[in-house]
């Protein structure tokens, strides 16, 4: 028995296989640029340079971790607005915040890349205590 497939049918299958395994080498270099959580006492975010500096509690785990050093500063590039997909997100207490929220020394969880051969934050958590956040926000309900 033979099966006969037309040219253009053809051409749709080759060009099928062809996208499906250029989506898998993408997914899979995403893959290994995992993210990287780093503890730290934050510092400073200058808007202009588009940069936070923070001081490095736990440099966390990874290839690229030991770019920071435990006690030393450290700068992270950081995209501050933009879609969510492409920003460097905040989150103060679970919910939406800004990179101007986050004051000096308070501590901070930093999710970070190599991107162009620094590091980027994609994404930054900062946890307020009760006490931290009935100043901050008189008007809130506990």
């Amino acid at each position: 028995m033979r099966i006969f497939v037309s040219l253009p049918t053809a051409a749709a299958v080759a060009l099928a296989l062809a996208l499906v395994g250029a989506s898998v080498q993408v997914s899979q270099a995403q893959s290994k640029g995992k993210s990287i959580q780093t503890e730290a006492d934050w510092v400073s975010f200058d808007a202009t340079a588009k940069t936070v500096t923070v001081k490095v509690l736990k440099p966390g785990r990874g290839k690229d971790a030991k770019m920071l050093k435990k006690g030393k500063q450290a700068v992270f590039q950081v995209k501050p607005e933009g879609s969510v997909l492409t920003r460097t997100t905040v989150k103060v207490n679970g919910r939406a915040g800004a990179l101007t929220d986050i004051p000096e020394g308070k501590r901070v969880n930093i999710y970070w890349q190599v991107k162009d051969g620094e590091p980027y934050a994609r994404s930054i958590d900062v946890v307020f205590s009760e006490e931290e956040l009935n100043e901050r926000y008189p008007d809130r309900d506990n």
